[in-house]
């Protein structure tokens, strides 16, 4: 069955709510946090600042992608 994916990242340095903060400025609405794996999160060295996740569904087009990818350069730079 198709699936659609979910992606989590960090950007060293920034805490993820900032992150999502500033991608909703864009209207991307994100999610931050540890996302009930706390000593997941913690092994993979992302307990202080955290993940930011952004998730796709069926209807997502690639222009959709884009738009999130060029946004997510702006965040960070």
């Amino acid at each position: 069955a198709p699936r659609t994916p979910t992606i989590s990242f960090a950007v060293k340095g920034t805490p993820a709510s900032i992150i999502s903060e500033r991608l909703a400025q864009d209207a991307l609405f994100t999610s931050h946090g540890d996302f009930y794996a706390q000593t997941a999160i913690a092994r993979l060295g992302y307990a202080e600042n955290g993940l930011v996740r952004a998730g796709c569904a069926c209807y997502t087009t690639s222009s959709e992608v884009e738009r999130l990818v060029d946004a997510i350069r702006r965040a960070v730079a």
